[in-house]
């Protein structure tokens, strides 16, 4: 159920169906070659992942050797924590407070002015790695005072008004959780509700955002019968799941490629960077359907280089390296499970954007990498005090 092939196929799968359904105004006829990307990339990951699939059970760690990992975890994380701690302290200095007290005090800002440039996105990697730490030592430990941090931690978004971070954050907690626990039907259940309380969480801070729902336009008829008894949330939610692939279908069979990698690595500048250049801020030629609505699926960027061909070729060595990285979580060790909460988010948010080389999630995967390294000197710390101690 964790497996990338089960996820990519779930996750396109689902918005396909209720791209069929047609319930807004802004849905374009289905583009054949699109579907046939889609399709291509679906069947690819599948064989993929039945190839490189890792035909032991999850790894069995040693009692001392959980003990060890929890210990580095915990060590690891509180400085991550401090790190965290420090550079939000200063963006909110920097910032005059946080997006909520604007709205509740009536302050003329908009949220995105929340952060410094970059720096931002940085704070951001750190405090998803950081809930993925809290999570995996409050499973492994049970402690009530972790359950306590991962519950405020979870509130940072909210005071931000930044619900993309919120479910980033709740992906990677459920990523990490199912890695490390056994799938039951209760837990199931569990993940449902907890879903309907995004999606509803979800668009009440959205509203909160715009005075009222932004997308009530693009729906009439029996659509608009449909979801004005639904909490707004859900109307947030299929515009944003569906717009996407909208503008994926609109463009596949008309943009010019560039031939270059310039769009669909241009995520690794950091935003100051591109703004002392003066570079343009789209990741791709497409033009969108409606102008409100600017997302594009995984593709956009790949296709604007590449075309048809070369966004199947860029998403396959993607979902590539999401197998791989899921074979190293495998092995319960906790730098492979906090990579894997990360290429999990690469793959539910495929439908949606490209994170993969956006700089935050790369930097997650540093950050991951940082831990190895540090597990690693950590214990050979370990070994010479047990040699100096003999």
């Amino acid at each position: 159920m964790l497996n990338p092939a089960f996820i990519y196929i779930s996750m396109w799968s689902l918005v396909l169906i209720l791209y069929f359904f047609g319930l807004t105004t802004n849905l374009v006829s289905p583009s054949v070659v699109g579907l046939m990307i889609i399709f291509m990339n679906m069947l690819g990951i599948l064989l993929l992942y039945l190839l490189l699939k890792n035909r032991k059970a999850l790894s069995v760690v040693s009692l001392e050797r959980a003990e060890y990992y929890i210990v580095v975890v915990r060590r690891f994380a509180r400085v991550l924590l401090v790190v965290w701690i420090l550079g939000t302290v200063f963006e909110v200095y920097y910032s005059g407070g946080v997006p909520l007290y604007w709205r509740l005090a009536g302050i003329d800002k908009l949220y995105t002015e929340f952060g410094v440039p970059s720096f931002h996105g940085v704070m951001n990697a750190c405090y998803l790695q950081i809930l993925s730490m809290m999570t995996y030592l409050l499973i492994k430990t049970r402690s009530r005072w972790l359950l306590v941090v991962v519950a405020m931690l979870l509130f940072w978004p909210v005071l931000m008004l930044g619900r993309g971070i919120l479910l980033s954050g709740l992906i990677q907690i459920v990523c990490v959780s199912l890695l490390l626990t056994k799938i039951s039907y209760k837990k199931i259940i569990t993940l449902i509700v907890v879903l309907m309380m995004v999606v509803v969480i979800f668009g009440y801070l959205g509203d909160m955002r715009q005075t009222s729902n932004p997308f009530s336009y693009l729906v009439s008829g029996v659509s608009a019968d449909v979801f004005e008894v639904l909490p707004s949330g859900f109307l947030w939610f299929y515009v944003y799941l569906t717009a996407g692939l909208s503008n994926f279908f609109h463009n596949i069979d008309i943009v010019s490629p560039a031939w270059s990698f310039s769009y669909s690595m241009s995520n690794m500048l950091p935003s100051i960077v591109r703004g002392f250049f003066g570079l343009d801020a789209r990741n791709d030629l497409f033009t969108f359907v409606d102008n409100n609505l600017n997302t594009s699926t995984i593709y956009a960027g790949f296709v604007s280089d590449g075309g048809a061909f070369g966004g199947f070729v860029f998403v396959s060595l993607i979902q590539l390296v999401c197998c791989f990285i899921y074979n190293a979580s495998l092995k319960g060790r906790p730098w492979g499970i906090f990579a894997y909460s990360v290429a999990f988010q690469i793959l539910v948010f495929s439908i949606f954007y490209d994170m993969f080389f956006l700089l935050p999630t790369l930097f997650q995967f540093f950050i991951c990498f940082a831990l190895y390294v540090f597990a690693n000197l950590h214990l050979g710390g370990r070994k010479k005090e047990m040699l100096q101690s003999a």
